[in-house]
């Protein structure tokens, strides 16, 4: 790396060769507050830091690299590799994916992706993706982007980053014994749907973020108070409270399932129910068991609220980014806590 840059001082009115200094920085990016390092240029003379579009370009795509890594949204090089790989000009590639036609030519020059064109993305890295989209938008499209399509569907898949299995913590929880790390219980993806969609139905603005505190704490509270977990999923420490280990792989299934929708609403994404699954894993008791938990929820006003309900947690407090939150250690201390918010919960625990 270059430390140091040819520019423009404005205090001092000339052009002088100014130093180039890391430092660490944070960026609110969709609402997320980012941690990342910045350069910044440093003028000789007057010892002020100067505003040059280069080096802040620089910073602006270092942030967005590390939002585009935490919530699983492909990066611009990414996107070029899937277009190239169906043989799509910028515009074709728009209208397979049924954009606008100017849309991934900003994302591959930077722009990011919303959420919901994020998933439309990750569905034309399958086969099966791939064809539902051509199916619904194949009237848009010209006779040789189908044939170009159609051809890259008839081939074996290539071997770039975007083809191999998607990374995600969440597949690896299937092949877990139960323990203490899911709640003694064998992850199962058809009571994690489940249960995202009852409480999608029963939570009043269940935003993403907002989902992975009350998919915590039924897990936790269930534990506690039945001896496993309703899902079997793990939980791990984030910035902003306990998540899903693996959450975007959660996202991923739900999204597959067509369980919730993913609406757009301010900074952020609620979940609305959408599709009943096809059998209820859960028992009478478990049922009443997620109604209190839809309660809790529902007691605290915003998100925020919730999100420092969970940071007073000491299983949050004794762990760090990416570390597993054990049930063993976590589930009585979550249960208590959340008993005395809401006494009524006391009434779960005894049945």
């Amino acid at each position: 790396m270059i430390d140091s840059l040819d520019t423009y001082c404005p205090e001092c009115d000339t052009n002088v060769c100014s130093e180039l200094r890391e430092q660490p920085a944070k960026l609110r990016v969709r609402g997320d507050e980012i941690d990342f390092t910045e350069t910044v240029a440093i003028c000789p003379n007057c010892g002020m830091e100067i505003g040059d579009a280069r080096v802040e370009g620089e910073n602006l795509d270092r942030a967005y690299a590390i939002y585009r890594a935490r919530h699983g949204i492909p990066s611009p090089e990414e996107i070029r590799e899937l277009r190239e790989h169906y043989g799509l000009s910028l515009r074709e590639f728009s209208r397979f994916l049924g954009f606008g036609e100017q849309t991934v030519y900003r994302y591959e020059r930077g722009d990011i992706p919303d959420p919901t064109h994020s998933l439309v993305l990750e569905q034309t890295k399958t086969p099966q993706g791939a064809r539902q989209l051509l199916a619904k938008n194949r009237n848009r499209l010209s006779e040789r982007s189908i044939e170009s399509i159609e051809m890259a569907l008839s081939m074996p898949a290539k071997e770039l980053p975007w083809a191999r299995p998607l990374p995600s913590k969440l597949e690896g929880q299937t092949a877990d014994a139960p323990s203490a790390k899911n709640g003694y219980r064998a992850f199962d993806p058809d009571r994690a749907l489940a249960l995202v969609y009852l409480l999608a139905q029963k939570c009043k603005d269940l935003f993403w973020t907002k989902s992975q505190k009350a998919i915590f704490f039924a897990d936790m509270f269930a534990c506690a108070c039945r001896g496993r977990s309703l899902t079997g999923l793990r939980y791990a420490h984030a910035t902003y409270g306990p998540v899903v280990d693996g959450m975007e792989g959660l996202r991923y299934l739900l999204a597959e399932s067509g369980i919730v929708e993913f609406c757009e609403q301010g900074w952020g994404e609620v979940l609305v129910p959408n599709k009943l699954p096809a059998n209820d894993p859960f028992s009478e008791a478990e049922h009443a068991l997620i109604d209190g938990i839809a309660d809790f929820v529902n007691s605290f006003n915003a998100a925020r609220e919730i999100s420092d309900f969970s940071h007073e947690l000491e299983c949050w407090q004794n762990t760090t980014d990416g570390q597993t939150i054990d049930y063993a250690d976590a589930s009585g201390e979550v249960a208590e806590a959340m008993e005395a918010r809401m006494p009524s919960l006391g009434d779960l625990t005894a049945k």
